[in-house]
């Protein structure tokens, strides 16, 4: 089927019913040929000939007889009695005039016989009222050629063998008999035989078809609308439809809906069509879907839902997206809505559904999420926690790590080694890591809560560390990517100024493998030790932040420095970025801008280029510490003890928004793409990133202070400080936004996945 639409669009429809032809060998009526042949009959109106004439006409063609050299046809008595005649020169003057009322025809070309060449440059032409010949030949001059008897058709009325003229001679013309006009070679071109035959010549010829049924009828006629000027043909439709009846009109209007009709999307290609859809949001491609039963297949498209839940954040990345969709059963066991056409559904479309539900359940300030109190943790400070599906894992300043379950609040395990409050904690996968005052830092598997490692060298407490995974940090000559680290890295900021990168141990990743049951100590400064990479060296005062990405160490210091490692050099300090004038307590990273920003006591947000080492510009607006700081999906968001929290365009420095409604210092606070959730005295609150706007207050029960808040689209973690039995106890809340539709299902979640796929 061809893109392009079809200048014709009822040519080959099929006619309906009450449009199709009846009885095509019906015979015609008697009145057909008075009444639409009346202008080319071959006598005038009083001497109409009868069938056999007709049929002797016919038959004189094929037989025998005397050769058909010239014949002519009268026309009815012209109320002027002026001749219309024109020749080729003057017709080609004007080719879209009309055809006068009065004007000669002949027979064509292959019925003149033997006498072919001596009229075959016959045409119309528009000479005076009356023709004369002339001696003397010019472009306009006119040759008489008299017709004998024995070259008259048998069946052309007496009378005509001495004019060849359509009109009866008037009295003037008594007197100068009519001839056979014929061009002179300056009027128009001799033609062979084989030329094409002109206008007037193929009009002859279906004008000599004298039709018996009504199929030759309706052919004649149609043949004959050809020869209407294309301007013209709509006001000969307009004049047939102005005879049709109501209900035929109706017929006609139907056919003609349908042909015109044409789906601008689907002649479309795939990708073109996805992304124009790619434009709309879920609302509006919902209601493409309601179009017709093509546009809600074109609408099932599972790339489309994909790209669409990247696109509106509701997922963060491929790998996100693969994790989610890997269990597509217990996905619509869940969230699907009963419905007959549940098999034309793709499970992206559903994934987008429960997304979407949830994201209005956490804006929605009359929705009550499911909570869990979890208690335990005493009085004890909560320093560090983190969670996923499965489990949170909160770092006290009692020296233990706990490990709950984050659908039933169940304490799995403790981890118990350290000799001093862990001030520090990552995690990847099965493997913990966890920084203490006791100056050690130990790696875990979380699976059996045994101690693996410990990576001593430290003087003073590890107060920071980050976990750097494989990244791209650009291309070969060969136009491959350098990816860096090859494996996970380890990397940790202390108050003894430095910092100690290590590889990570990923020991016992699989369920069942051997487990370690022995512990092993690892002394950075032992030149055997298998595990340190490099130790940097260079500020003067405690690490109180570090962060990093690929190759790139960027670390903050109450120094007022922040100083910029390339592990590529083995660790050598590119830059030193001084700006500040107090204590630096938190430090973002954007790798892929180059950029790096960093949060002070001096009530600034410095905005670096690390690749260059110098200062773009700073951020002003709080009035008081700012201690923490965040980079994520396109914003910069900045909390200090001021009680506000601002966001930050990270490229341009605007301020998009200030969140005022806490009544102290900001303690904790994690954002995304949609949403911010901050805590501070008695305090949790949400907030909408886009806009700024205060959304809800998460907890309202909270008598004490909220020391860490971690969440994911589907659930709120947050520790908190309660007073109960006359003191103030640690409390572990976690509010459940993601309850399914349908209930929960039996599917097994705790499914051992398979590498992720490339999507």
């Amino acid at each position: 089927m061809s893109d392009v639409p079809s200048q014709y669009p009822l040519l080959g429809s099929t006619p309906n019913y009450d449009t199709k032809l009846a009885d095509p060998s019906a015979k015609l009526v008697d009145s057909w040929l008075q009444e639409s042949y009346l202008p080319f009959s071959l006598t005038s109106v009083s001497a109409v000939p009868s069938r056999e004439s007709r049929k002797r006409f016919r038959a004189g063609l094929d037989a025998d007889g005397p050769s058909p050299t010239d014949l002519a046809v009268q026309v009815r008595e012209p109320d002027s009695g002026d001749e219309m005649i024109i020749t080729d020169t003057e017709s080609g003057a004007d080719d879209i005039s009309h055809a006068s009322k009065r004007r000669l025809t002949v027979t064509l070309g292959d019925l003149l016989g033997r006498n072919l060449a001596r009229i075959l440059n016959l045409q119309l032409a528009h000479p005076p009222s009356i023709s004369s010949a002339v001696s003397l030949p010019s472009a306009t001059s006119t040759l008489a050629v008299p017709i004998e008897k024995d070259q008259v058709h048998p069946c052309t009325p007496s009378g005509m063998e001495e004019s060849l003229t359509t009109t009866p001679v008037s009295d003037i013309d008594e007197q100068n008999p009519q001839q056979l006009v014929l061009p002179l070679p300056l009027a128009s071109p001799v033609q062979s035989v084989t030329d094409k035959p002109s206008v007037h010549e193929e009009l002859e010829r279906q004008l000599l078809k004298v039709p018996n049924t009504q199929a030759e009828l309706i052919d004649l006629l149609l043949n004959l609308s050809s020869y209407v000027l294309e301007a013209n043909r709509n006001n000969l439709v307009f004049g047939l439809l102005q005879h049709v009846g109501r209900l035929l009109l109706l017929s006609l209007c139907g056919i003609i809906q349908d042909s015109l009709r044409r789906d601008i999307l689907l002649s479309l290609p795939l990708e073109v069509l996805l992304n124009i859809l790619s434009y709309l949001d879920a609302k509006s491609v919902l209601a493409v879907s309601l179009v017709c039963r093509r546009w809600l297949r074109l609408v099932n498209n599972t790339t489309l839902w994909r790209n669409m839940l990247i696109r509106d954040k509701l997922v963060t990345d491929e790998l996100h997206l693969y994790y989610e969709l890997v269990n597509p059963a217990k996905l619509f066991a869940e969230w699907a809505s009963p419905s007959p056409y549940l098999s034309e559904l793709n499970v992206a479309q559903i994934l987008y559904k429960k997304r979407s539900i949830i994201l209005r359940r956490w804006m929605d300030p009359k929705y009550e999420p499911s909570r869990i109190s979890v208690a335990g943790h005493g009085s004890n400070i909560v320093t560090c926690l983190h969670h996923d599906e499965e489990k949170v894992i909160t770092g006290i300043e009692g020296k233990l790590i706990n490990v709950h379950s984050t659908k039933t609040g169940e304490l799995l395990r403790v981890l118990k080694g350290h000799d001093g409050g862990v001030w520090a904690l990552k995690y990847f996968s099965n493997t913990l890591v966890s920084g203490s005052t006791d100056r050690e830092v130990r790696v875990w598997n979380i699976r059996t809560g045994r101690c693996t490692h410990v990576f001593r060298g430290h003087t003073s407490t590890v107060r920071c560390m980050d976990i750097l995974h494989p990244a791209k940090i650009g291309v070969n000559d060969n136009g491959l990517p350098i990816m860096y680290p090859k494996e996970p890295l380890l990397v940790t900021g202390s108050r003894d100024h430095n910092l100690h990168v290590w590889k990570l141990p990923l020991d016992n990743e699989d369920v069942g493998a051997d487990e370690i049951t022995e512990t092993k100590t690892y002394d950075a400064k032992d030149p055997s030790n298998p595990y340190i990479v490099a130790i940097l060296t260079g500020h003067t005062q405690s690490v109180r932040s570090v962060t990093g990405y690929g190759n790139i160490i960027v670390s903050g210091s109450y120094d007022t420095t922040v100083r910029v490692w390339d592990l590529l050099e083995g660790g050598r300090c590119k830059h030193v970025l001084e700006g500040h004038s107090d204590k630096i307590y938190s430090t973002a990273l954007n790798f892929e801008k180059r950029r790096c920003y960093s949060g002070s006591m001096d009530l600034s947000i410095n905005v670096w280029d690390f690749e260059k080492g110098k200062l773009l510009f700073s951020l002003e607006g709080h009035n008081s510490l700012v201690g923490l700081l965040e980079l994520s999906d396109g914003y910069l968001v900045s909390a200090a003890a001021d009680a506000t929290l601002r966001v930050w365009d990270p490229v341009t420095g605007e301020n998009h928004s200030k969140l005022k409604g806490h009544n102290s210092a900001i303690t904790c606070f994690q954002h995304d793409s949609l949403r911010i959730v901050s805590g501070s005295e008695r305090m949790l609150k949400l907030w909408d990133i886009k806009t700024g706007r205060f959304v809800r207050d998460l907890l309202t029960d909270i008598t004490g202070g909220i020391w860490q808040v971690s969440f994911d689209p589907d659930r709120c973690v947050a520790a908190v400080q309660k007073h109960k039995n006359d003191a103030e106890e640690t409390y572990i809340e976690i509010l459940d936004f993601s309850t399914p539709l349908n209930g929960p299902s039996n599917f097994n979640s705790n499914l051992s996945l398979p590498a992720p796929m490339e999507i």
